[in-house]
């Protein structure tokens, strides 16, 4: 499992296709590239990420810096996050 960097979080609202207010919640993270190389192509080191999450819960007690482990639901958003 990779760990990652838990760097802060971003939550709001925004108008969806049905002109209905939708909240949302973002995780931002810094995680390992899996190291990568091609003829066309190389990568190396660490990227960041905006990370979609079910609830604004899942970075409730983090601070940034934490190294966390990060478990995602279906649809690829963060529904938990554990301090490793």
């Amino acid at each position: 499992m990779d760990e990652y960097i838990f760097c802060g979080w971003a939550r709001g609202r925004f108008e969806n296709d049905n002109g209905e207010q939708q909240l949302y919640y973002n995780m931002f993270v810094v995680s390992p590239v899996s190291t990568y190389v091609s003829d066309d192509y190389q990568a190396m080191g660490y990227k960041a990420e905006k990370l979609k999450c079910v609830s604004a819960d899942v970075w409730s007690g983090l601070n940034p810096g934490d190294k966390v482990n990060l478990y995602f639901d279906s649809k690829k958003r963060v529904s938990m996050a554990a301090l490793v």
